[in-house]
């Protein structure tokens, strides 16, 4: 039977409330968590239940970290698929009066668990890499609703953080792949989204082509001709055509 959970009442909780961070001991791989912000919890029974929930490719788990009065400092993540899951930070009431109440969770953010890397797109953070098991695909993009993008790499590339960042096949073919799939996701609604990671990549592109903003009221033949245009400027700015050339005139050559 499915359980239910009451969400009368609940409070939203900052990501700032809690450090979390991945750590391995032992051959285990263990999400440490601490409270950053003890006032974020004031108002809530010291027997309050700690939980963070993982999820990512349909995989899921829950951690338990004991309650707010006698808090686990460590809880093991038992699903050896997750890669970077989206995570969310959950208090529920342990009493039997109001057992299984929501008092508090946060938006989702993403818990990478194999040292992260940014970028990609330039200094700005705005798209991850992630060594993961994909096979039989090369890369694979998961846009998510409350964090930036990810692109999963598979495992049997050699050195995958490095492949992304100066291979010109990977670079010039695959990169304007990956930000056509973003964009073509952020472009579906007819307003900009509120996410902070959607308004920093229509700021990124905004840098590409000032002060021509996406056609949100429009049709999908124009999000697609804006996204053409985004491509194309980005391709031009960093010569993303000379780049593979050279590349292959010296294999040639070679």
């Amino acid at each position: 039977m499915r359980k239910r959970i009451r969400l009368t009442g609940r409070k939203q909780l900052a990501r700032s409330s809690v450090e979390a961070k991945v750590v391995e001991i032992g051959g285990k791989k263990l999400v440490a968590m601490t409270i950053a912000n003890k006032a974020a919890f004031a108002k809530m029974p010291v027997t309050a239940r700690i939980r963070l929930r993982l999820f990512e490719n349909k995989f899921s788990e829950t951690l338990e970290f004991g309650t707010l009065g006698d808090m686990k400092t460590t809880a093991e993540i038992r699903n050896a698929a997750f890669s970077a899951p989206s995570c969310q930070l959950r208090v529920v009431a342990s009493d039997e009066d109001h057992k299984g109440l929501l008092l508090g969770s946060s938006d989702t953010w993403t818990l990478r668990t194999g040292g992260q890397d940014e970028g990609g797109t330039g200094s700005e953070g705005i798209l991850y890499f992630q060594p993961h098991d994909i096979a039989p695909r090369t890369w694979k993009v998961d846009v998510r609703e409350d964090d930036y993008p990810i692109v999963y790499i598979d495992r049997k590339i050699p050195d995958p953080r490095t492949w992304v960042r100066i291979d010109p096949v990977f670079v010039s073919c695959v990169l304007p792949a990956i930000l056509r799939e973003v964009f073509d996701d952020l472009l579906t609604g007819n307003s900009p989204p509120e996410q902070k990671w959607a308004k920093d990549w229509l700021d990124w592109a905004d840098t590409l082509m000032p002060g021509k903003a996406p056609p949100w009221t429009d049709g999908r033949a124009q999000k697609q001709d804006w996204i053409a245009d985004l491509l194309d400027s980005f391709c031009q700015r960093h010569g993303m055509l000379e780049l593979l050339a050279g590349k292959l005139t010296q294999e040639v050559a070679v």
